[in-house]
């Protein structure tokens, strides 16, 4: 039931959104490759290298790697295209972006899963098929439908867009409440061993490749520094249950801990920097 509410929650933020999108905003990095290629550099490049560094060279919690991993290939966060056109992103690079990413992790998680066999000689039980499912359902088929609202019925389009955007904001907000209320005490558990510090340094660093590879403009860097970091729990959670499902409270933990750094961390950081 749980799942059913934040997945509601999901969808309805994401067919918000799409009702603001215009048929061409998603095609706008295919025509800036330059930019396109940065973004990429960033998230499924530098992010990834740079966690499995640390993985390699630290005494992690088992589990914690995988979910951490998991996160550096995974796509954008369903609903973060709002929060990124808030930070000054340009509507159509962030909607592409979003749309980038996801078809960019169908390719790059199976090259993380397979490098990861071959450097730490962990199996996975992962089922590429699982990670479609959840993408079509959380990021390709809401947004889809939501620019097909905005196609079709340009002149209810913005007040259903309004509608969907603040129920699925309440939805999602209860079903967080109440996640945390549940999984609350998963997250204490896993903040010794060097979980919490690892976190928080991989956060940073994904912040600082957005922010060095988004281009001249501040509202665009901001963005992709963002989207770095603001990855899909989900896909990463998969990952690293197939690979340690013995560790099950351990993975829910630390992909609920990296969720709660990612979202607050940025915002200490914005204050310091003004």
């Amino acid at each position: 039931m749980l799942k059913l509410v934040l997945l509601l929650g999901v969808v309805l933020l994401v067919v918000g959104i799409g009702t603001r999108v215009k048929l061409e905003e998603p095609l706008m990095l295919l025509r800036k490759p330059p930019l396109a290629l940065r973004s990429l550099l960033a998230m499924y490049v530098l992010m990834p290298a740079f966690v499995l560094l640390l993985v390699g060279l630290l005494p992690l919690r088992q589990g914690v790697g995988a979910v951490l991993l998991g996160f550096a290939v995974a796509p954008v966060l369903p609903p973060w295209a709002k929060k990124g056109t808030a930070l000054g992103g340009r509507a159509d690079y962030v909607i592409s972006l979003q749309l980038l990413s996801t078809a960019v992790a169908l390719l790059v998680v199976p090259l993380m899963i397979a490098i990861a066999e071959r450097l730490f000689g962990v199996a996975t039980s992962f089922d590429p098929m699982a990670m479609v499912q959840v993408l079509l359902a959380t990021v390709v088929v809401p947004l889809a439908l939501g620019i097909a609202l905005a196609h079709f019925y340009p002149g209810s389009a913005p007040r259903l867009g309004a509608v969907a955007d603040r129920l699925g904001s309440v939805v999602l907000l209860l079903g967080a409440v109440v996640l945390l209320a549940v999984h609350g005490p998963k997250i204490l558990a896993v903040f010794g061993q060097g979980t919490l510090l690892v976190t928080l340094v991989v956060i940073v660093f994904g912040l600082l490749f957005g922010q060095l590879l988004g281009g001249p403009d501040p509202g665009n860097r901001g963005a992709l520094a963002s989207a770095t970091v603001s990855r899909h729990p989900a896909i990463a959670l998969l990952l690293a249950s197939g690979a340690f499902p013995e560790q099950q409270a351990t993975v829910i933990g630390t992909v609920l801990l990296y969720l709660l750094a990612s979202l607050v961390l940025p915002i200490g950081l914005m204050r310091l920097k003004k």
